[in-house]
């Protein structure tokens, strides 16, 4: 023989585990050594598993607590109104933002505390000074809740977790 085909799955004490199935072609040599081969792997389906764990989670502590409800939709009346409204609020909305800004967002990133030099970049964008220092600053009041990230409370947990909120911070 020169080819051989094989169906396989993965078990873990005897049990298949799902997922894990796939079916290999092999090429082989005269010493029935093999010389090519090629894997078709079933594929995986979507697992919502962590989304579904989130919203049940919070759906729980919102029914544990219903005051939680409160800054929750007070956060998701912001990020509509900043970023999505049209007419509210002056200007465009964040789909609707013109290149120019997004280089101007750029530029101030990489100005943004030393950030230019130490990637060792050879040029440094000019940016007005006054949009550089209000950056700075609002980025600096956002690092400011660094502090919350050692918040351990077992009695009360976060109602979200602070690492994602805070590194999203930045990027408002």
């Amino acid at each position: 023989r020169d080819s051989v085909c094989v169906r396989w799955h993965v078990e873990n004490s005897g049990e298949p585990l799902p997922f894990s199935r796939g079916c290999s072609f092999y090429e082989l040599n005269s010493d029935g050594l093999i010389q090519d081969g090629i894997d078709f792997v079933e594929p995986q389906v979507f697992k919502p598993g962590g989304v579904t764990l989130f919203i049940e989670s919070l759906k729980n502590k919102i029914e544990q607590e219903p005051a939680r409800l409160i800054p929750l939709s007070m956060w998701l009346a912001y990020m509509l109104i900043v970023f999505f409204s049209d007419g509210i609020l002056p200007g465009a909305n964040a789909l609707q933002l013109e290149q120019r800004t997004w280089e101007e967002v750029r530029d101030l990133s990489l100005n943004f505390f030393l950030v230019s030099p130490i990637l060792g970049l050879p040029f440094a964008p000019v940016v007005h000074p006054m949009l550089e220092g209000v950056f700075n600053l609002l980025l600096s009041w956002a690092a400011m809740f660094a502090g919350f990230l050692s918040d351990d409370r077992k009695d009360k947990p976060n109602l979200l977790p602070m690492l994602p909120v805070v590194v999203g911070m930045q990027f408002l």
